[in-house]
C-alpha cells in the first residue's frame, strides 16, 4: 500500500495545530459514521511531524466511483463541521472508490471569531458532492445518530494527541480548553441549523 505523508505547516500560528485537530476529528467521526473519509494518523517521520494516510492516485467524478451515494450523503457532514475548503479537487479515488480529503479548514481552524459568527448559520461548502436535497437530508439523519458525549470525547482525544506531539508550542492547556468550548458550540449550533432546515433552505444545488 502506498502512503502519503503531509508535514505540518511551519508557521508560528495556533491554527497550525487547530488544522491537525480538525483533520483528526473529521477522520475519526467519518470512520464512526462509515463515511468515505480516509483515516489519517499523526506521526513522526524523521525530523518532521505530520499526517499519514493512504495515497489516493485518481481524481474522482460522479461517473467513475462505486460509492457515489456515500459521497453525496457526506455533504451534511462537511457542512456540519464547517469545512470551508470542500471542493471538487478534494474528492479523490482509488480502485474506483471515492474519498473526501483535506479537512484542515474545518471547525475553528483558520477562522477568526467574527468570521465564524458570520457563517455559523450559512452553507459554507463550495462544492455539493453531486448531492440533491434527499441526499442532504439522509446525511442529516445519519449525523443525528451521534450523541454529544461521543462527539466531545473524539474532539478531546484529537486535541490531546496534537498537544502530546508537541509540534506547536502555542497549544497550551488554556487554549485547548477555550477551543474545546468554541468547537463544541460550533458543532452544536451547526447541528441545530441542519436539523431545523435553516442551512438546507439556503443551499443552492448545482
Amino acid at each position: 500500500m502506498l502512503l502519503y505523508f503531509k508535514p505540518t505547516k511551519k508557521e508560528r500560528d495556533i491554527n497550525v495545530a487547530l488544522e491537525i485537530v480538525s483533520e483528526l476529528f473529521a477522520s475519526r467521526v467519518g470512520k464512526l459514521l462509515d463515511l468515505p473519509i480516509p483515516e489519517v494518523f499523526l506521526v513522526k517521520y524523521g525530523e518532521e511531524t505530520g499526517l499519514l494516510m493512504e495515497y489516493l492516485p485518481d481524481k474522482a467524478s460522479n461517473e467513475n466511483i462505486s460509492n457515489l451515494d456515500e459521497i453525496k450523503m457526506s455533504l451534511a457532514f462537511e457542512e456540519w463541521i464547517l469545512n470551508i475548503d470542500l471542493k471538487e479537487d478534494h474528492v479523490l479515488s482509488k480502485n474506483g472508490k471515492g474519498f473526501i480529503i483535506d479537512h484542515g479548514h474545518s471547525l475553528s481552524a483558520w477562522k477568526p471569531l467574527y468570521y465564524i459568527i458570520q457563517i455559523i448559520d450559512k452553507k459554507v461548502s463550495r462544492f455539493n458532492l453531486w448531492a440533491n436535497e434527499d441526499d442532504f437530508k439522509d446525511g442529516i439523519d445519519l449525523l443525528s445518530s451521534i450523541d454529544y458525549n461521543t462527539i466531545s470525547n473524539i474532539l478531546k482525544e484529537s486535541f490531546s494527541e496534537v498537544a502530546e506531539s508537541n509540534f506547536c508550542k502555542l497549544l497550551t492547556k488554556q487554549i485547548i480548553d477555550e477551543q474545546m468550548e468554541l468547537n463544541l458550540k460550533i458543532l452544536e449550533k451547526r447541528m441545530e441549523y441542519l436539523k431545523n432546515g435553516k442551512i438546507l433552505l439556503t443551499y443552492e444545488y448545482r
